[in-house]
């Protein structure tokens, strides 16, 4: 249970199923490399978690002191092993699926580690890497599917600025614990407000790309995945405003909830494709 808890094992499941149905969406169909992408998907982010954990100690001494490592339920010694061969393990995984999907790997990879070790402190760099990583599990799928697919760069773009915001308004909720670790986000240098205020209207803007994808996967025919990018779009609007009126909690917890409406449709949208 600590090891799952250190590589945030749920989240490595999302990922996994973002990746996979973005690949049958953009037509794959080997089974082999579906699970290839998976696992590797899943190891990558395993790896970047622990990895986190561990450049990040002192900040979660305060913003997350039930973490494994600072509790002590898992050594630093076995965090670092778990991390480096994570990553290691998923890139060789990805060479076997193709060279642009080992390139798309090792970028995420190559950035996630600079982030958790330099880049989380730098206000908005590491805000962008962050929504940047979380989204590339589209375009990996699509690369392992050998083409290119306008409704999953939509949703790539889409993803990519609603991740933003949301990064923003997380600094807001961290403001506290970030002032005394000494870290510099952009709640500590412009305040808590405005960074949450900034997150709040990129997020609203992520939907002009959501309300695209809905459109363009109608005109389409994939009909579940408009029907889930029109509802998170409607659903972030809706939240937003909510940061604005200063319900940060509500508006972190519904646009989680929001991203898995889009990724339920696309997942449904995928084995609909496979079964038909």
């Amino acid at each position: 249970m600590a090891v799952w808890k250190l590589i945030r094992g749920e989240h490595g499941v999302l990922a996994a199923l973002a990746s996979s149905a973005s690949y049958l969406v953009a037509g794959g169909r080997d089974f082999f490399t579906l699970a290839l992408l998976a696992a590797s998907t899943f190891l990558a982010e395993a790896g970047l978690f622990a990895h986190n954990d561990l450049a990040n100690l002192e900040e979660d001494r305060i913003n997350r002191p039930h973490a494994p490592l600072v509790r002590g339920e898992v050594s630093a010694a076995a965090a670092r092993a778990l991390a480096y061969g994570s990553l290691l393990a998923g890139a060789a995984l990805a060479a076997f699926i193709g060279p642009i999907p080992l390139v798309i790997y090792l970028i995420a990879a190559v950035f996630g580690v600079i982030y958790n070790a330099r880049w989380k402190r730098v206000p908005v760099v590491g805000n962008f890497t962050v929504a940047f990583l979380t989204s590339m599990t589209y375009l990996y799928g699509m690369a392992a599917a050998g083409g290119a697919s306008l409704l999953l760069l939509l949703l790539f773009a889409s993803s990519l600025v609603a991740n933003l915001g949301r990064e923003f308004v997380k600094t807001a909720m961290d403001y506290e614990g970030d002032m005394k670790a000494g870290v510099r986000t952009l709640a500590v240098c412009v305040g808590p407000g405005k960074a949450a205020a900034l997150g709040a209207w990129i997020t609203a803007a992520s939907t002009a790309f959501g309300f695209w994808l809905a459109y363009a996967a109608l005109s389409g025919g994939f009909y579940l995945l408009a029907l889930g990018a029109a509802a998170t779009s409607i659903a972030l609007i809706y939240f937003a405003v909510l940061a604005l009126r200063g319900l940060w909690q509500k508006y972190r917890n519904g646009t989680l909830l929001a991203f898995g409406v889009t990724l339920v449709a696309l997942v449904a949208e995928a084995v609909w494709r496979l079964s038909s």
